[in-house]
């Protein structure tokens, strides 16, 4: 019996080492509960650009190269795969199915079935710095995007193709709007170039400030507001031939500025917002602008408004809806 025991003892090793084997190659742990999804939004991220189509589809881009997409103006969302992680600094949209977005390193993703696929396009690169900062599209199918190193370049198919009509620059253009043939784009020491045969050619005209401007726009009279820097507004009811200051409303950097039909909304940094009544910007009557927030406590910061359907869609440091009535 004691014989018995010490072969039974001794065998134990390699009963329990093949018993181990057996349950690593062949035995599979089943999860149990369901799986932990990713939150929509993390802790860190940062949305830079928002577009909005007038059926309530509502596109935005930011941190990470995430995209989401809502088809009820915000109230709920998705994320949408895209390639790559550079982080996206804006996006726009041609329609409900096709849509652009640009941002770091140069990188411009199109999509052609409303984001359910994402393709890289093959741009221009400038020497030193890709990083695009803006985009716009318009009816024609037509893109232009700029960005650091003087970057200022355009697609005549839908974001497919990409050419540099003009040399590169040391400075940077951080905004462009583009009007029919009239278009303008602004920069870093306040620079300002406008078109007036549809982006064919560019003239630099003066300017009124040296701080960088962010943003500029046209409204539907062709008069334009850029904003930047220290609370930089400029108006120009010449096409943006010629520019002079507004009256400061505050010193807070401003990033994005759009137009509603009726008045103009800048946003910027610490929460600031401000409303330019329609009067406040023709014949010469520059400085009715007003601060007002998204939210009395609000001191969040935003680099894209856009205007939509009666209420301002906000991106930046948290994406954003408000009745444009409520301000």
């Amino acid at each position: 019996m004691k014989r018995i025991k010490r072969i039974m003892l001794s065998g134990m090793p390699v009963v329990i080492i093949g018993g181990l084997l057996y349950a690593g190659l062949f035995v599979k742990p089943k999860p149990v509960g369901n799986a932990v999804e990713q939150p929509l939004v993390e802790r860190g991220d940062a949305f830079y650009g928002i577009a909005t189509l007038p059926d309530g589809a509502l596109w935005a881009a930011g941190s990470n190269g995430k995209i989401l997409y809502s088809t009820d103006a915000g109230t709920s969302w998705r994320r949408q795969a895209a390639p790559g992680q550079e982080t996206l600094q804006d996006i726009a949209a041609w329609d409900s199915r096709r849509a652009v977005a640009v941002g770091n390193e140069g990188v411009v993703l199109t999509t052609v079935d409303a984001g359910q696929s994402w393709t890289t396009a093959q741009t221009p690169k400038a020497a030193a710095g890709n990083k695009l900062m803006r985009v716009q599209t318009n009816q024609d199918g037509s893109a232009w995007a700029v960005g650091s190193g003087g970057v200022l370049m355009r697609s005549r198919d839908y974001g497919k193709h990409w050419e540099a009509p003009v040399p590169g620059e040391d400075a940077a253009w951080n905004g462009i709007a583009l009007q029919g043939r009239r278009g303008c784009v602004v920069g870093e020491f306040g620079r300002i170039s406008i078109t007036a045969d549809g982006g064919e050619s560019w003239t630099s005209v003066a300017s009124p400030v040296k701080q960088s401007l962010m943003s500029v726009r046209f409204n539907d009279a062709g008069q334009a507001v850029a904003v930047g820097l220290s609370g930089i507004v400029l108006v120009s009811d010449d096409g943006g031939s010629t520019w002079k200051p507004a009256g400061k409303a505050t010193d807070e950097d401003l990033f994005d500025v759009a137009w509603d039909g009726k008045r103009w909304i800048a946003v910027g940094d610490k929460g600031a917002v401000l409303i330019g009544e329609a009067g406040g910007q023709a014949g010469g009557k520059a400085g009715k602008w007003r601060l007002a927030r998204l939210a009395p406590d609000d001191r969040g910061w935003y680099t894209r408004v856009r205007a939509q359907n009666g209420k301002y869609y906000v991106a930046g440091s948290r994406l954003g809806a408000k009745d444009a009535n409520a301000l």
